[in-house]
């Protein structure tokens, strides 16, 4: 089957409304950026916003079923206690490996850091082009007003259509595709290397 979307965000869900506002805002003029590119559209799992934990099984599904992984970074993405951000790190690396094993420097997850750079994973920075976000205001005028959010957020559609088009002839298979558990040891391997020992009480994690 081919793939469905362009692009799964991924993001730690938004307990305060500059936070939500970030991610509409960017979600919105990515969406429009990509509409000139692509046919097709952005994942975005649009009840992370309200708050709180939320993993729906069907987003295993709309991982797989996209090209590329925007990765919204903050210090608390990576986290014990709320694990479904690694977790779907884990998943879209597991999947890159699998769809671009000869071209390894151009994958298909692409950080963007909104607070906390000095804080992404060394692992990450060494090997990936991290989108540098941290100077934008979540209190001004919207994002999408600012020319430099737009130039950064073209650069950003410009990389996923090119991976849309590496990757247009390929078939995939998501019928029996799962995005790790809390306790898969990619996870715990991933966790372990990106913010040290477990939580002080076990069993916190999403399930």
């Amino acid at each position: 089957m081919p793939f469905r979307h362009s692009c799964f965000i991924s993001y730690r869900h938004a307990q305060h409304q500059l936070m939500r506002r970030f991610v509409q805002d960017f979600h919105e003029a990515l969406a429009s950026e990509l509409e000139a590119l692509v046919e097709l559209p952005l994942y975005r799992d649009a009840e992370r916003l309200q708050g709180g934990d939320f993993f729906n099984p069907a987003l295993s599904r709309g991982l797989c079923e996209s090209v590329c992984m925007i990765m919204v970074f903050t210090p608390t993405y990576f986290s014990h206690d709320h694990s479904y951000c690694a977790r779907e790190f884990a998943a879209m690396t597991r999947l890159e490996q699998q769809r671009l094993p000869a071209r390894p420097e151009q994958g298909l997850i692409i950080p963007v850091s909104v607070r906390g750079f000095d804080q992404v994973p060394d692992e990450i920075k060494s090997t990936r082009q991290v989108y540098k976000f941290d100077h934008f205001t979540m209190s001004g005028p919207k994002l999408i007003r600012d020319k430099k959010f737009d130039i950064e957020i073209s650069r950003i559609a410009n990389y996923v259509a090119a991976r849309c088009k590496d990757l247009r002839a390929l078939s995939i298979d998501c019928d029996g595709f799962a995005i790790p558990g809390h306790n898969d040891a990619e996870v715990v391997s991933l966790l372990s290397r990106t913010v040290g020992s477990g939580p002080a009480f076990p069993g916190r994690g999403d399930q």
